[in-house]
């Protein structure tokens, strides 16, 4: 007969004895749970504090990002790093805008030349009648 294995799951921390590793699967998250690299008899040895320790130091150890997504929040509502990016995020703004200003300021001095020559067209298209008209 197999010994028991113990088992953690990576997201919940919910842990369990197990004979075969098909079995280990977190009814919570219902998502494979992980292999401890202890014996049963000695994570039985522990208390539960020693036990909710060894758990978290294995899924800090297994999870490299955790620690960022534990940290993000705090770093979201750090105010100078919160300014700099309001900054930064501002000047990309004006330099947007300045840029859509001077399209619309060549744009609107395109139409006016445009409208210019259309006008001097006019002018010259009624002579041309006017001077048709005449002979």
């Amino acid at each position: 007969m197999r010994d028991l294995s113990v088992y953690y799951c990576r997201s919940c921390g919910y842990y369990a004895y197990y004979q075969l590793p098909r079995h280990a699967v977190c009814p919570k998250c219902e998502t494979a749970m992980q292999l401890m690299d202890i014996r049963y008899q000695d994570f039985m040895d522990l208390d539960y504090e020693e036990r909710d320790r060894l758990i978290c130091q294995e899924i800090i150890r297994s999870s490299s990002t955790l620690v960022q997504r534990i940290c993000a929040p705090s770093k979201l509502y750090n105010q100078r790093e919160l300014t700099a990016r309001l900054t930064k995020e501002v000047l990309r703004l004006e330099a947007e805008n300045k840029k859509l200003e001077e399209t619309v300021e060549w744009m609107h001095q395109t139409i006016w030349d445009q409208l210019r020559k259309t006008k001097e067209l006019e002018r010259e298209l009624e002579q041309l009648r006017g001077t048709d008209a005449r002979e």
